[in-house]
């Protein structure tokens, strides 16, 4: 929360003796990732009458979607998020639970396990929960709540009754802080909510009788400065008044209440850097006890306590600080908690809260407290470096990385069961797993890393063998359809359409020119998840292959796409006949990559690094072709249109984001802005037909009145590679001049794009083309060398 917690918020799970040193941990663990994350949901109402409602304000629930493909892109299997209560029931007895239905889809599509918060602080406004019948009314809403949830979740069903029921009872019964602004009455309304605790979760498992369970209260504790011994008593009140809550609940206090053991399940303990401090009569005087203070009292100590307490599993179900400490903070409770595991405390992990910065429930204030920001246009939010630094060293961690199931799929599960037959097809394939690259890519940019999540994503929807002919499993989609599947890619990310460009290129170059066998082993590798390339860029002297039959490599290649994690890369070698095509049995150890070369400003999740082939032996069955085919017309030349779509796509995603920054600084309606955008759009439209064209021109679609046949649509290429070049710098420029120095500053996704678009129009020989270009347009003696006129 953005708040500071009051003293008397709590559930307080004090330090108790540590458990027997070297005792194991549970094993496994409850979640498939030691990380969770949390979306703020509290829909509270405050003094002055209005509502807060986090998930509305943070648009989590209209970028449902791509947020729940960031979080496990970022390797979180885990998330706490919430229903709002107020909206699904808003005439009462009737429930509608169309707002949360793109968070439960999103989540069960994205294989994230969710805790549900049926009470976050808010409920609707006929509801009075000091009324007798108020159990019985929150029982039907979480009866009502899990029968939707059940019916659209995977796996087991998380429930989280009622976030805090200590806070809500001090904010809401004791000090008129939140609904229902009640004073002197914590102690009633805190039992009438561990009544509809029990209620609530009697109900659920009448519809879920294997439900689980998470009772989120925070972790504190309250001393007494040594000067003021007068306060040590009431301070011990405070710090174990706090018990209540959770001793309701199993039974252990207030037996009336109906609590009972069945009625605990996993703890889970919300700690902020704000949790210890001395008591003084004055809440303003509250002098906080920060990691460092004399009288601080260390986390594990107090996991260890809480779980000697109660005996039940642990999780950290929330915690975070806001500004630049976020990653120091992560990085001091996460060894918190693995030092408690170790002492044999069952803590299940840590999530992160709020994993999405958000407005102060007082102020409306920018909170930046989470691991990303407000969200584009587009559903994109950056990053915090700190923050996201810091949870990758943590997910680094042997204690963490070895007990904890992968975040991203395995490469190759097995083969892929359909690819998309038509482009409308893969278009729509595209669409689903968009969001897993669109929330990948800031992350994979920062960390230089390669973008698996988004590959393993475009394997299971069978994009990676779309241009495969349908006879050897594949969707059979044309030269001309890859197009706009490669346009809207990079769109999407520059880098994953880049490495999809050299994955299809590699596959037809086998096919194309590689004996029948050849072709078919390629076919049932990209199937079973095996990624292609092509690397043909050297150091000199060159690549050679030496021997009959095969032979043994030598020499570098540089610019090695996906280092490491293509496996099947065609490196074009010089032997005595002429240069020929290898295809490399397997990817290359990791010792040959070069790291050091690959130090971009852009493009950096290509991983593009040099790597070493020397000594490496290949059969004759690897050298794929004859001697010049890699070189044959108009294969070559032609194949830059694949990446000249991929740049227009990567110039739309430059001039949306310019767009959305506009929009937030409200210049979009400015008349010169409108000219220079209206310009970009012109260009970048006749460039994209101009690409087209020229594939139908390769294709033989068209017919050209050039003397050579072949002549006039490579020229035409060369027009289509000017024009591109042309259209994507003038929306880089655009695009700058419209943001300004703010929009180009990270962590403002403009400012990645540009670097990604202007790297990536460095191709080979960009001159040359346009000499080509000119030398057929003089030489034909015709303005309309294509002859387009009737």
């Amino acid at each position: 929360m953005c708040a500071s917690a009051p003293e008397s918020s709590v559930s307080v799970l004090s330090a108790c003796p540590s458990l027997p040193a070297g005792r194991a941990a549970p094993d496994p663990f409850l979640f498939s990732t030691f990380f969770l994350g949390g979306f703020e949901c509290s829909t509270h109402r405050r003094p002055s009458g209005r509502r807060v409602d986090v998930i509305d304000a943070t648009r989590h629930d209209h970028f449902a979607a791509q947020d729940y493909a960031r979080l496990r892109a970022a390797g979180m299997a885990g998330a706490r998020d919430g229903l709002r209560w107020h909206l699904i029931e808003r005439v009462p007895g009737e429930y509608d639970f169309a707002s949360a239905r793109a968070q439960v889809r999103a989540a069960r599509e994205q294989e994230v396990t969710v805790i549900w918060d049926l009470l976050h602080y808010g409920f609707p406004d006929f509801v009075d929960p000091f009324a007798p019948e108020f159990p019985a009314r929150f029982a039907q809403f979480a009866r009502a709540a899990a029968r939707f949830l059940r019916a659209e979740t995977r796996g087991a069903l998380w429930i989280c009754p009622v976030n805090e029921i200590s806070f809500l009872a001090w904010g809401g019964g004791e000090v008129g802080y939140l609904n229902p602004f009640a004073r002197n009455r914590g102690d009633d309304l805190k039992a009438q909510l561990v009544r509809a605790v029990i209620a609530a979760m009697d109900a659920v498992r009448e519809v879920d009788p294997a439900a689980r369970f998470l009772h989120a209260e925070p972790l504190i504790v309250v001393g007494h400065h040594p000067g003021r011994p007068w306060q040590a008593e009431r301070a011990r009140e405070l710090h174990e008044a706090q018990f209540a809550a959770l001793d309701m609940l199993r039974g252990h206090l207030r037996p009336d209440l109906g609590g009972h053991e069945r009625y605990l399940d996993v703890i889970g303990v919300n700690y902020y850097p704000y949790n210890q401090w001395f008591h003084y009569e004055g809440e303003e005087e509250r002098e906080s006890l920060l990691p460092g203070h004399p009288a601080h009292r260390p986390l594990p100590e107090l996991l260890t306590g809480a779980a000697r307490r109660y005996g039940r599993p642990l999780l950290i179900a929330e915690t975070g600080t806001e500004g630049a400490g976020r990653g120091e903070w992560l990085s001091y409770v996460t060894g918190a908690a693995l030092q408690a595991r170790r002492a044999g405390a069952p803590v299940e992990g840590v999530c992160l809260y709020p994993v999405v910065n958000h407005p102060g429930w007082d102020d409306d204030r920018h909170c930046h407290n989470g691991l990303w920001d407000y969200p584009d246009a587009r559903g994109e939010r950056p990053a915090d470096p700190a923050l996201w630094d810091a949870l990758t060293r943590a997910q680094a961690l042997p204690e963490v990385r070895d007990r904890t199931a992968p975040a991203v799929p395995p490469r190759h599960p097995g083969p892929v069961k359909e690819s998309p037959r038509t482009l409308a097809d893969a278009l729509a394939r595209l669409d689903v797993v968009a969001p897993v690259i669109r929330a990948e890519a800031p992350e994979a940019d920062a960390a230089r890393a390669f973008p698996a999540a988004s590959f393993a994503a475009l394997r299971d929807a069978g994009l990676l063998v779309a241009t495969l002919p349908h006879d050897l499993g594949g969707g059979g989609l044309g030269t001309l359809a890859r197009l706009p599947l490669l346009r809207r890619l990079g769109r999407e990310s520059l880098p994953v359409a880049r490495l999809y460009e050299g994955h299809v290129n590699a596959l037809d170059l086998v096919l194309r020119y590689g004996a029948p066998e050849q072709g078919q082993q390629a076919a049932q590798d990209a199937q079973a998840g095996e990624l292609f390339g092509v690397w043909n860029t050297e150091d000199a002297p060159g690549v050679r292959l030496e021997g009959p039959g095969g032979g043994v490599l030598s020499g570098h290649k540089t610019f090695a796409s996906g280092a490491g994690q293509v496996t099947r890369a065609l490196c074009p070698a010089e032997t005595d006949a002429g240069r020929v095509m290898v295809l490399l049995p397997a990817a290359p150890e990791p010792g040959r990559f070069d790291p050091a070369f690959w130090q971009p400003a852009g493009m950096r999740a290509t991983v593009s690094e040099r790597v070493d082939l020397g000594g490496l032996r290949v059969g004759a069955r690897d050298v794929i072709g004859q001697p010049g085919d890699y070189y044959r017309q108009p294969t070559f030349s032609g194949g830059a249109l694949r990446f000249l779509a991929a740049q227009l796509g990567g110039a739309d995603a430059v001039l949306a984001s310019a767009r959305e920054t506009l929009q937030r600084l409200g210049r979009h309606h400015d008349d010169v802005q409108r000219l220079r955008f209206a310009e970009v759009a012109a260009r970048l439209e006749g460039a994209w037909q101009t690409v087209q064209r020229a594939q139908r021109l390769l294709d033989g679609d068209e017919v050209t009145s050039g003397e050579d046949a072949l002549e006039g649509p490579l020229a035409y290429v060369s027009l289509a590679r000017m024009l591109t070049e042309d259209a994507c710098l003038l929306a880089c420029e655009a695009a700058e001049r419209a943001v300004g120095a703010r929009g180009l500053l990270p962590p403002w996704p403009t400012e990645r794009l540009l670097r990604d678009l202007r790297l990536y129009l460095r191709q080979p020989a960009p001159d040359a083309a346009r000499l080509d270009l000119g030398r057929f347009v003089l030489g034909t003696g015709n303005m309309d060398p294509w002859g387009q006129e009737s």
